[in-house]
Parts: C-alpha cells; structure tokens; sequence
C-alpha cells in the first residue's frame, strides 16, 4: 500500500492531474490473477517439490474403499499412531486436508499488490498446494503432515524411524493370512509391547474391529 501511495505522489508531482490518476488506479488488470497464479507457480518451483516429503494419515479403519486402495483389498493392515509431545512427533505437527470442488482462492492480484509475500498469504498458498483435494475424496478424512529434505532430492520417497512407543495398534484386514498375523505378534511382543492387535471381520453383514490376544511381556 506505501509502495501504490508513493507512485501516485511521484505522479502528480510530475504533473498528472488528479483526474487522471483517479482513472489509472481505476484500469482492471484481467490477468492480475493469472499473473500472481504463475508468480505462486515459480515459487514451489523454486522451492523443489521433489524435495517435500508428505505423510498421509486418516482418522477412521472402517472404510471399505480405504482398505481396498491401500491395504491390498484387505490382505494388509492398518497401523494406528499417537502422537507424543515430549518426543515432538512428526503427527503434531499434522494438518487436515480440505475438500472442495472448485479450485481453492489464496487471494486475489489485490491482496498480493496490497499486502505483498505476507505470512497468512503464504500460509494460504501452502494450504491450497499441499492441503487440499477434490471433494470426491472426502471419504478418506486426511490429515497430512509436511517437510522439506534438501537432501533428498534425488529420492522419489523416504523411510524413516518411529519411536515405539508412537505404534499404537495394528489392524489386520478381513483377508489377511495367519502367517501375517503370526508375524505382526511376534514382531509387537518383542519390539511394540504398548501396541494392540485388532483384525477387521465381517459380521452380520457389518464390517467391524475385533480384539485379538497378545502373549504377556515377560
């Protein structure tokens, strides 16, 4: 705004009459919009969306399509975390993921002229990019936690570690073999003794989560 006002003095200190002024300020820019798109564009572009490193999360084990897309049609399973504050745990810092279907507004040519690179409207920006997805997707109920690794651009993905004590529980899919159950209690006996085991059955016609008995630490 300092920066319009300061042009429209040096304007009229050179002469321009006020009229004249009042009619320049008052020209549309009809591609003001897809100037600032094209501007946002370059700016993640910049920054090496392959260097951004996403996990995705939902808040529910009882979606079919869910168990489908993800879990091998119900062969695999579900891992259930927590996220613990002391630790400072990647899931603090998740964000949930919006649903429209229409393309997100960050703001218009006028905000950006007005109020510049401002914090909110990056905060926006970040929101629209990497939050949000079409509405047909608004079963998953996402939340998605977000970071940055320069140094691993050359990477398609990452794996990293978790504390233990984070593995809350693990759900089994309704086709899931007993080997892979065998396994996965072995596994959470020896190294996840605070995570539960569960197994996805269908009842009655109804998809639902049963517990399933661990051996004692001893």
């Amino acid at each position: 705004m300092k920066l319009l006002l300061e042009c429209a003095r040096h304007l009229v200190g050179n002469g321009l009459s006020r009229a004249r002024l009042i009619e320049l300020l008052r020209v549309e820019q009809p591609d003001a919009d897809q100037k600032v798109e094209r501007e946002l564009r370059r700016f993640f572009e910049q920054r090496g969306l392959n260097r951004a490193r996403v996990l995705c999360v939902t808040t529910t084990y009882m979606n079919d399509a869910m168990w489908g897309n993800y879990a091998e049609s119900h062969t695999g399973c579900v891992l259930g975390f927590r996220h613990i504050a002391e630790r400072s745990t990647p899931l603090l810092e998740a964000q949930q993921v919006s649903y429209c279907e229409d393309q997100p507004i960050v703001g218009s040519g006028l905000d950006f002229l007005l109020y510049g690179d401002s914090p909110e409207l990056r905060a926006r920006t970040i929101h629209a990019v990497c939050y949000t997805k079409k509405t047909g997707w608004s079963y998953e109920q996402e939340w998605r936690c977000l970071t940055w690794r320069p140094n691993e651009v050359t990477k398609q993905h990452g794996d990293y570690l978790f504390y233990p004590e984070e593995l809350e529980s693990v759900t089994l899919g309704v086709r899931s073999t007993d080997g892979t159950e065998r396994l996965l209690r072995d596994l959470l006996v020896k190294k996840y003794s605070n995570a539960k085991l569960f197994r996805m059955q269908i009842i009655n016609g109804d998809l639902k989560r049963t517990a399933l008995p661990l051996p004692p630490v001893t």
